[in-house]
């Protein structure tokens, strides 16, 4: 009898111990899928990988900025790169942006980045999306995009720096010319994004490093990874902080506007305190890049309400800025006409350049109101009581 219970225990004890390494199996794999879930997915052939990334100093490059002067330097010397790719067919896309701000109002004409693409044994001559954006308005991620240009493999300056064998990577420079340079506010803060464009394999990757964090520190979004918004890149890899490696370039001094307005204003046979409106165009035809902010320097001083409005979202800059040589923008105009009848009313509304006080422009304004019929009806009256005198007025008024 003993033995039999003997016997039983052994049985149960070793349904314990595989029930046990089979637990542990278990969670060791729910473990690894865990922590690579957040970084990688796996294809069939390749491995997209979220973030490469370790603490030797790579030299980076900042040749090919041949073109003006550096304005703002985020730092290019590379230690890590993360993915920034749009393949359409895949589908697989990952986009990172950083932030950056001048001082004074400020022409760009040039970007420069340190890029690179991972598993490079296929055609790794993407092209490149490059986009600003304004500040979403607390300071952590952009906003509205104001700018963007897709740049054909052909139209970049592509130099190779090395190969990092630990990322399996070929590291890369690049420099673009902007098609239309643009301009920014000076005390603004803007955001820019540099995004690869092609079918992985391979993937491609903008550069980053961890010193020293300008501003705000870069952030990332990717719908495939799970980050459906932009995300602080702390955030994404578990409190390591770091910096995307761009530059931009341009001229030192920034480029001239010009103001110039369009369509004078005219309401007739408007009856007193009736409200009516209508639209002019305001363009700068200055030079290409300069930057343009106005406001209304006077208006007539007759009618009540005067109000204006911009009749199109003006998704480039804010307060009614607009970039040289763009297509003029139409401009809302309402007023109370005055309560004064059979009148013309004459006067100016003045636009001037808020930069420039010499710069200004003016729309001519005219508003009738229609005749008093009192006035009409009394003199077809008195017609009427003295028909002899209607020849002698034909005579005196030429009518």
């Amino acid at each position: 009898m003993h033995l039999y219970y003997e016997r039983e225990e052994n049985k149960i004890m070793e349904k314990r111990k595989n029930f046990l390494k089979v637990a542990v199996v278990f969670l060791i794999a729910v473990a690894m899928f865990l922590s690579t879930i957040a970084v990688t997915a796996n294809t069939s052939t390749e491995t997209i990988s979220l973030i490469k990334f370790y603490n030797e100093i790579h030299k980076g490059s900042a040749r090919g900025n041949s073109k003006g002067v550096v304005l703002w330097d985020n730092g290019m010397f590379y230690t890590r790169l993360i993915a920034s790719q749009w393949d359409s067919s895949y589908p697989f896309e990952a986009i990172t942006a950083d932030d950056f701000q001048f001082e004074k109002n400020t022409v760009v004409t040039d970007v420069h980045w340190i890029g690179a693409y991972g598993h490079p044994k296929g055609d790794y001559d993407y092209d490149w999306n490059v986009s600003f954006y304004m500040d979403r308005g607390d300071g952590m991620a952009p906003g509205t995009k104001i700018y963007e240009q897709v740049f054909p493999n052909a139209e970049l300056h592509e130099t190779f720096i090395e190969e990092v064998e630990k990322w399996d990577s070929w590291i890369f420079s690049y420099w673009v010319d902007l098609a239309d340079p643009i301009s920014f506010i000076g005390g603004e803060k803007y955001w820019i994004s540099i995004q690869g464009v092609g079918i992985f394999p391979p993937q491609s990757f903008l550069s980053g490093h961890f010193l020293p964090i300008v501003l705000h520190e870069g952030v990332f979004k990717s719908p495939y990874f799970g980050y459906y918004n932009w995300t602080d890149i702390s955030e994404v890899t578990g409190g390591k902080h770091f910096d995307w490696c761009f530059q931009l370039t341009g001229d030192d001094e920034p480029a001239t506007s010009d103001l110039e307005c369009e369509d004078d204003l005219r309401w007739d046979e408007v009856s007193s305190g009736t409200v009516v409106n209508s639209t002019f165009s305001v363009s700068n035809i200055g030079d290409v890049g300069s930057m343009l902010e106005w406001e209304v320097l006077s208006y007539p001083d007759w009618g009540t309400n005067w109000s204006s409005k911009w009749i199109v979202d003006w998704l480039i800059f804010t307060n009614g800025g607009f970039v040289g040589t763009t297509t003029a923008e139409e401009i809302f105009i309402e007023v109370k006409a005055p309560d004064k009848k059979s009148k013309k009313f004459t006067g100016e509304i003045v636009l001037v350049n808020s930069e420039n006080a010499a710069d200004t422009c003016i729309i001519n304004v005219v508003l009738k109101t229609p005749r008093d019929k009192t006035i009409d009806t009394q003199l077809k009256n008195f017609l009427q009581k003295h028909p002899n005198l209607f020849p002698l007025l034909k005579i005196l008024f030429g009518f």
